[in-house]
C-alpha cells in the first residue's frame, strides 16, 4: 500500500454540495482515503500550498488518430478538410502509426488532466487505439 499526501491545497470536491476546501488530502493507492486539516502520515508528502486540486477531466469526443494531423489544411471548410485531407490521411494510417497518433494523444491528455476519453475512432486497424 503506498500513501501520498497533497498538503495545503485547495481542494475542488465533487460531493453533492461542491465544497471547495483547503486542506491536505490523503490518497491510499489509487483511492481518496481522507480530505481535511489533520496531518496525515504518508509515504510521499506534496506540498501543495498555493495549488488546486480538481477532479480529473473527462474528454467525451476526441479524435486519437488525428492527433497526428494537426493544422493540416486548417483554412478548408468542415467538407473540404473531411474529404480532401482528413480522410485521405487517415486511410494511409498502418497499425503503427495509428498506434503512435493515439499514444501521442493520450499524453497530451494526460497532461492536461484528463483521466478519462471516448475516442471516435477510425475505419481500420482500431484495435490500435485500444492498445495505445
Amino acid at each position: 500500500m503506498t500513501t501520498t499526501l497533497f498538503k495545503d491545497a485547495i481542494i475542488v470536491t465533487m460531493n453533492p454540495s461542491r465544497e471547495i476546501l483547503r486542506g491536505n488530502l490523503l490518497v491510499e493507492d489509487s483511492r481518496i482515503k481522507a480530505i481535511g486539516t489533520e496531518d496525515y502520515s504518508a509515504d510521499q508528502i506534496i506540498d501543495a500550498k498555493g495549488q488546486v486540486l480538481i477532479p480529473g477531466l473527462i474528454q467525451t469526443h476526441i479524435h486519437l488518430c488525428q492527433t497526428l494531423f494537426r493544422g493540416q489544411a486548417d483554412d478548408l471548410e468542415l467538407m473540404d478538410w473531411l474529404q480532401k485531407r482528413i480522410w485521405p490521411l487517415e486511410g494511409g494510417h498502418d497499425p503503427e502509426s495509428l498506434y503512435y497518433s493515439a499514444m501521442l494523444g493520450i499524453g497530451e491528455l494526460l497532461r492536461g488532466g484528463t483521466t478519462s476519453l471516448i475516442d471516435m475512432a477510425t475505419v481500420n486497424h482500431t484495435e490500435s487505439v485500444f492498445q495505445a
